[in-house]
């Protein structure tokens, strides 16, 4: 049994906000509809026409067909021959449903053109998720590109938008994953019951520490998570979304990381792919010495991590790039989204509209900041908390 952090996984934009906008999250796939060109027209394939000018099949020796003719595109809906590569049966899949990342200004970053995927996707740390390749090769639960085809990924939308892939695509993407992840090299369109396959899905999901456990407001405790296949395997890398049942009383970030609050409990949940563990009480404890954090350590958090709050147009009108004392004055004046609340009121985390922006995944208004990221590790919302919290001091 193996025990992991638990990790969330989470679509990410250009830049995180601390304050919701209007604008849409950047989807990181779009399906095409782009034609394929055909290539019937050209030039006999001396592997596929005799002296004679009887046709005959491809040579069985020379591994996947590049021949148009003979299909290795599950986009085509044909069978796929058994052998597959990266260039006739992977790339393919991302050329007629990814359009959004064929362009000279993909979103994220992540460039799907051919000549260029492989190496986008392949041991590269995804925006969505820091620690977690977009391809994990041999690893196709661990990779976050797997995680995003699939219905309800813990943050933003199934890839692509509108409308998910068919599953013999997902399914050749998870077995070139699960042989390595080969870049020319030939692997089975089935799998071969590749002994590097770790394709089991969660079937069973426990939080490891045994409950109730205990924190006091403005401490941290982190969790782990054990996560087994329908066979009682480990699974490898899973990405896992936590839930704190009460976000005002108990914050929980992507790694399973806790930060109390409020005095009062909370069930705290990990799910993978559905699968959702047995609940742990956590009961939060008041703290009378809750440690203090500077303006200067809470205006870090902010400018690191909230890029549309800078600039001579920041998002909802809060620039966090400005003189400390002009933002520190921008921070305790009157949120722009919601006219009734203050972004901080000091003494008060669970009141301050900045706070609770940061903290929950419900909002009243727009959705929880960063925009489109993982929620901010609880080691920073710990020093937004025990600022705000001792008096948001300049």
């Amino acid at each position: 049994m193996v025990l992991l952090t638990g990790c969330t996984v989470y679509q990410v934009p250009d830049e995180g906000e601390t304050e919701g906008s209007s604008a849409p999250a950047t989807a990181t796939m779009m399906t095409s509809t782009d034609a394929s060109t055909d290539a019937t027209t050209d030039a006999p394939d001396p592997t596929t026409t005799s002296t004679n000018g009887t046709t005959t099949g491809p040579d069985p020796s020379a591994g996947p067909s590049s021949d148009p003719t003979v299909s290795s595109d599950p986009t085509t809906g044909d069978p796929p021959p058994a052998d597959c590569d990266f260039p006739t049966t992977i790339q393919p899949i991302f050329t007629a449903s990814c359009s959004c990342h064929l362009g000279g200004m993909p979103p994220k970053g992540l460039v799907l053109n051919e000549g260029q995927a492989f190496g986008a996707l392949v041991g590269v740390d995804s925006m969505g998720q820091p620690g977690t390749p977009y391809v994990d090769p041999g690893n196709p639960a661990g990779s976050w590109l797997v995680t995003k085809l699939k219905p309800m990924p813990p943050v933003g939308l199934q890839m692509p938008e509108g409308g998910m892939l068919e599953p013999n695509e997902i399914t050749l993407i998870e077995n070139w994953i699960a042989a390595g992840a080969p870049e020319a090299g030939a692997f089975a369109c089935d799998g071969g019951g590749n002994d590097t396959d770790t394709g089991g899905e969660a079937g069973s999901v426990t939080i490891d520490e045994g409950g109730p456990v205990n924190v006091e407001i403005g401490e941290m405790l982190d969790l782990d998570v054990t996560v087994l296949d329908d066979q009682g395997e480990p699974v490898m890398g899973a990405t896992v979304k936590w839930l704190s049942s009460d976000e005002t009383v108990l914050f929980v970030d992507a790694k399973g990381t806790l930060l109390g609050l409020n005095p009062g409990s909370s069930d705290v949940t990990a799910e993978v792919d559905g699968v959702t563990s047995p609940p742990l009480t956590v009961d939060v404890l008041n703290n009378a010495n809750v440690a203090a954090a500077s303006f200067a350590d809470a205006l870090n958090v902010l400018t690191t991590n909230c890029g549309c709050h800078k600039g001579a147009m920041p998002a909802a009108g809060l620039a966090v790039d400005l003189a400390p004392a002009d933002v520190h004055a921008a921070l305790l004046a009157t949120a722009t989204q919601d006219a009734q609340a203050k972004r901080v009121i000091p003494d008060a985390p669970g009141q301050s509209y900045l706070f609770k922006k940061l903290t929950r995944s419900v909002q009243t208004t727009g959705e929880q900041m960063p925009k489109g990221k993982a929620p901010l590790e609880a080691e920073k919302v710990q020093l937004l908390f025990r600022w705000i919290f001792n008096g948001a001091q300049p």
